[in-house]
C-alpha cells in the first residue's frame, strides 16, 4: 500500500501542521502518492482521517459506497474508531505500507424517512436517532418490527444504533455495549417516562418501523451519524434496515475494542 489520500478535521488542524506533518511522514516511508482534501482519488489505497471519532462518521458518509478502507488517527482525545494516535503515528505508518494489517467492514443502517408521502433515504455507520425539537422534548413514537407492533413510547427520543454506533449516544443513554463485529441493532428510548422500559437488541435483518402518530404534541427531528436534523411531523415514519454498504476500517492489531472499551471506563 503506497498510495493514501488524507481527509483532516481542519477545526483541530487549522493551519495544516498536522496533515502536513503526516503527508512528509508517508512520504519519508516510501508512499508514492500523497494527496489531501475531502474528494480522495479513485486510485487512493486508503484514507487517512485526522482528527476523532466525529471526523471518522463524517468521512464515512461522505465516502460511502467506496471500497477505501479507512484509518483513523486521533487528534486529542481517546476515540473508539481511531486505530492510531498521532503522537505514536511512524510505527503505524510503516506498518501500513509493509501491508501489514487487516481490514474490518462495519455494518451500517439504512434508513427511509417517509414525511407527507415524500420518501429520503440516508445512511450511517453509528445512529439514527429521533428526539424532540424545539421547547418541549418529549415526543410520543411506535415502534414496529417486522410488520409486528412492539411499543409505544412517551420519551425523549429513540437511538437506533449499530454495534459501532453502541459506545456513542446508545451508552450515554444507558444502551448496551456491543462488540464492535457483532451483527445486531439495538433500540434505545432516551428518557422513557416509564419506569420498565430497556434497550432491545434485533436481529441485522429485522426492520423497524418508527411512526410519530397523530397525537404527538412536540416538533421531532431525525439525525443520521448526527448529521443536519430533518424535521418530520405527525403521522411521517422511518423505516430502518441493514444497509447493504458497510465502513471499512483498517486495523493494525494495536489494542483490542476491548483494550480500549478499558482505557475508556477506568475511573478518571
Amino acid at each position: 500500500m503506497n498510495r493514501f489520500h488524507l481527509i483532516t478535521n481542519e477545526t483541530k488542524d487549522p493551519d495544516g501542521s498536522y496533515t502536513g506533518r503526516l503527508a512528509e511522514l508517508l512520504r519519508k516511508n516510501g508512499a508514492q502518492s500523497v494527496t489531501s482534501g475531502p474528494n480522495p482519488p479513485a486510485d487512493a489505497e486508503a484514507v487517512l482521517v485526522l482528527g476523532g471519532d466525529g471526523t471518522m462518521l463524517k468521512a464515512s458518509g461522505d465516502l460511502l459506497g467506496r471500497a477505501t478502507p479507512l484509518l483513523g488517527i486521533n487528534i486529542g482525545n481517546l476515540g473508539y474508531l481511531a486505530e492510531s494516535d498521532f503522537d505514536s503515528i511512524e510505527p503505524d505508518i510503516v506498518r501500513l505500507i509493509k501491508g501489514d494489517y487487516v481490514v474490518e467492514d462495519r455494518m451500517m443502517l439504512w434508513g427511509v424517512i417517509n414525511t407527507s408521502g415524500v420518501d429520503s433515504e440516508d445512511h450511517c455507520l453509528n445512529d439514527i436517532v429521533i428526539t424532540g425539537y424545539g421547547a418541549l422534548c418529549l415526543i410520543k413514537y411506535e415502534v414496529i418490527v417486522n410488520g409486528s407492533f412492539l411499543n409505544g413510547y412517551s420519551a425523549d427520543g429513540l437511538i437506533v444504533s449499530t454495534p459501532t454506533g453502541s459506545t456513542g449516544y446508545n451508552l450515554s443513554a444507558g444502551g448496551p455495549i456491543v462488540e464492535p463485529g457483532a451483527s445486531t441493532i439495538v433500540l434505545t428510548p432516551i428518557c422513557p417516562h416509564t419506569l420498565n422500559t430497556r434497550s432491545i437488541v434485533l436481529r441485522p435483518e429485522d426492520e423497524i418501523v418508527v411512526r410519530i402518530p397523530d397525537t404527538c404534541r412536540s416538533g421531532v427531528a431525525i439525525q443520521f451519524d448526527g448529521r443536519k436534523p430533518q424535521m418530520i411531523e405527525n403521522g411521517d415514519y422511518v423505516t430502518i434496515r441493514r444497509s447493504e454498504k458497510v465502513t471499512r476500517l483498517i486495523k493494525l492489531g494495536k489494542n483490542s475494542f476491548l483494550i480500549t472499551l478499558h482505557q475508556k471506563l477506568k475511573p478518571m
